[in-house]
């Protein structure tokens, strides 16, 4: 989501376009918070007050897509499974958004990140795809 919204990232166009273009959609409650965080926190080259990014958030996945959140037992089962997909360290925001696709039923999962991706729900490989231009 980052890319779709900030032009000096490396794929900001075939991002954008998968956002624009979805019709509908489903995203991880904390994707949102994460999202929130990258945009005001000064690490990309835009910093976004609070304000704007809440706007922003809101008028493009919040208030388009369905925001699905994970029980603190959907959380616990994706941490116990864990060690077995090799999931350490941050790859674990990676196998949540996963979980939370899964509980969705998504038929499609869009990430910049196959090979985390693929690996930690080599089940759902066939969904995951990357933004195309």
């Amino acid at each position: 989501l980052i890319a779709a919204f900030v032009e000096d990232e490396r794929h900001h166009s075939e991002c954008a376009k998968a956002v624009a273009a979805a019709t509908e959609g489903v995203v991880y409650l904390h994707g949102l918070a994460e999202c929130f965080s990258m945009l005001t926190g000064g690490r990309l080259s835009v910093r976004l007050t609070a304000e704007s990014a809440s706007r922003l958030l809101d008028a493009n996945v919040a208030g388009r897509m369905e925001v699905v959140s994970l029980s603190p037992v959907d959380v616990m089962q994706v941490l116990r499974e864990s060690h077995a997909l090799g999931i350490r360290g941050g790859g674990i925001y990676d196998a949540l958004h996963l979980a939370a696709a899964r509980k969705a039923e998504a038929d499609e999962i869009f990430t910049l990140n196959l090979r985390h991706f693929q690996a930690f729900a080599p089940d759902l490989s066939d969904r995951i795809k990357r933004p195309s231009a």
